[in-house]
């Protein structure tokens, strides 16, 4: 037999082949062959378009890799790959040879088409062999999605959709989610085979007012289902026209419903050639999405609780904050006082360092209440309070309503050096601020009177004992005259 009647002869087979001359780069295929990606004639262009790729990586196999170069070098080739054609892939399991025709050697790769359960007519296999094969996948799914974690909820599904998709040999499988009242999805996850373009990114906005009916379908049916995309009614020109820029020919989604209702859908497509999709087709896709919507259902319990806790936690906070934050000046209130004072008194003495307080008096306070009125005397302390969280700018400080028209400022970590400046920063900008008080002595403006003590760490005292300080102090500083500022432990010595 001649060489070319030999190649004739490859050609005319009813199997799926690829042969080539050994050296060649350029190969050919069977008419078989061709048939499985919808082509009547084997034409340069569809020889052209075939991209062989690892199912497992996606990796497009080609130069070294490439199954040709493979079978050339080893004289024999096994494995998995995925065929690309312009119109669509299919996954073979490949097998080759180097046989000699005419004293010519060719490499002949036998190709055997993965006949998954949405390519096998319910004739041609066993109805209880392919339940059984995907009850199956479907358990080992399960026990993935039992022993998983929130966290990982999202690569699972991804698992998932893949796991799937090669099991059915499809092209493309996702999960799209409805947000802002069900009006808009997004294509949260998606998997596609080796060769096929991913559109996830280009899907994360889709309004649904544009696929309306996708959306009718889904949202009344719990089903879309499209053998032909070529087919569509008129009403679905929306619909067609996006298929069509993915190069669906055909597709497939499934509801998926939580208790709060419809979650969105999960999707399945065929590119290059119409696929007439059977009952069993729905029937495993509907139990897939089944499966998605327990755990989807499981971590947005999961995420609910989580919200709740969280929701607990900054309750408590606001009463807490409300339970320690005076109502009028928004500062520290006495008992958050009192409970701060005695923790720093004892976190000072472990950290050997010294704590200043300060007690301050808004003087004649009982004389502007009466002249001015209460709803006044109200804003005066509010702006007291105000000067004295802008003055007392050290990270630890707590400015405190201690009472009345009186004041409290804890300073950790500060001796009297540093609290005198402090203080007198404080009696200054309170007096700048030029609150008209008519009846002050003081250039007919509102003035305080501070009283400071500082605790040693050498010789600690309560919390009692160093506020008596302080308040004796401050009464010191009244009866000198006031708008002053006096110190425990020099009486005599004061500030202006």
């Amino acid at each position: 037999m001649k060489p070319n009647e030999g190649i004739a002869l490859l050609r005319q087979l009813p199997t799926c082949l690829l042969f080539k001359r050994l050296g060649d780069t350029a190969f050919d295929v069977s008419i078989a062959f061709a048939r499985q990606f919808g082509e009547a004639v084997v034409s340069d262009a569809f020889l052209d378009s075939l991209r062989f790729f690892d199912p497992i990586t996606k990796d497009e196999l080609s130069g070294s890799y490439h199954p040709f170069a493979i079978a050339e070098e080893t004289l024999h080739l096994c494995q998995w790959v995925r065929i690309q054609s312009y119109e669509r892939g299919i996954q073979f399991f490949i097998e080759s040879a180097v046989i000699t025709v005419g004293g010519v050697s060719l490499v002949v790769i036998n190709a055997k088409a993965v006949q998954n359960n949405l390519f096998i007519a319910p004739e041609e296999s066993s109805p209880v062999g392919k339940h059984i094969t995907f009850n199956g996948l479907l358990s080992t799914l399960s026990s993935q999605l039992i022993n998983t974690t929130s966290d990982k909820v999202d690569s699972l599904i991804e698992n998932i959709l893949g796991a799937f998709g090669e099991f059915c040999d499809l092209d493309r499988c996702y999960l799209f989610e409805f947000y802002d009242d069900k009006k808009f999805a997004c294509n949260t996850h998606e998997w596609v085979a080796a060769g096929v373009t991913p559109y996830k990114n280009d899907l994360q906005a889709l309004p649904m007012e544009t696929m309306p009916y996708l959306d009718r379908k889904i949202k009344q049916d719990g089903l879309f289902k499209v053998n032909n995309v070529a087919y569509l009614p008129r009403e679905a020109a929306g619909e067609k026209e996006e298929f069509e820029r993915e190069h669906i020919c055909s597709i497939l989604c499934a509801a998926i419903e939580l208790d709060e209702g419809i979650f969105g859908f999960i999707g399945c497509d065929i590119t290059g050639s119409p696929y007439t999709w059977r009952d069993y087709d729905i029937k495993y896709l509907e139990r897939i999405a089944q499966m998605l919507a327990n755990t989807l259902q499981n971590a947005h319990n999961e995420r609910a609780l989580y919200e709740a806790k969280q929701q607990l936690i900054e309750a408590n906070l606001k009463l807490a904050k409300l339970a320690n934050i005076d109502g009028l000046t928004g500062i520290a209130n006495r008992r958050l006082f009192d409970d701060t004072l005695q923790s720093d008194i004892q976190r000072s003495v472990q950290c050997k360092m010294p704590l200043s307080l300060l007690l301050i008096d808004v003087d004649h306070f009982k004389i502007y209440n009466d002249c001015y009125g209460h709803v006044a005397g109200d804003r005066v302390l509010i702006k007291v309070a105000e000067i004295l969280k802008e003055t007392c700018v050290g990270n630890d400080d707590v400015v405190a309503r201690y009472g009345g028209e009186e004041f409290a400022v804890i300073m950790p970590f500060t001796d009297m050096n540093s609290a005198l400046k402090v203080a007198e920063r404080i009696r200054s900008n309170i007096e700048q601020a030029a609150i008209v008080f008519k009846q002050s002595s003081y250039n007919s403006r509102l003035t305080i009177s501070l009283g400071a003590s500082t605790m040693a760490f050498t010789h600690p005292v309560s919390p009692n004992e160093l506020i008596q300080r302080a308040d004796a102090a401050l009464y010191l500083a009244k009866s000198l005259g006031r708008n002053r500022v006096d110190v425990w432990e020099n009486r005599e010595t004061a500030l202006r």
